[in-house]
């Protein structure tokens, strides 16, 4: 999937250091891990692709079950994406 702009799904110490930054970021987001992750990977696809709205997006990427995402802390999911080194 590498070639749609989506990253591999991240293992052992490269998962940990992700769901830390998106905890710091939106701590409820890492609420439900798998979905966070996939949200995360999917997330990367959307900037990696030129994707447009990068900054309201992720608030409805990381909204799901019982997790509601600020506009705000989905533009900070962004930073964490970042910092986490997965983008």
């Amino acid at each position: 999937m590498r070639s749609a702009g989506i990253p591999p799904d991240p293992a052992g110490e490269k998962r940990r250091h992700l769901l830390d930054a998106l905890a710091e970021a939106a701590a409820d987001v890492v609420r439900h891990e798998d979905k966070a992750v996939d949200a995360a990977r999917n997330r990367c696809g959307s900037t990696n692709g030129g994707g447009i709205n990068l900054d309201r997006t992720p608030s409805q990427r990381f909204t799901y079950k019982d997790v509601t995402t600020s506009e705000a802390q989905g533009k900070a999911t962004n930073e964490a994406l970042k910092a986490s080194g997965l983008n």
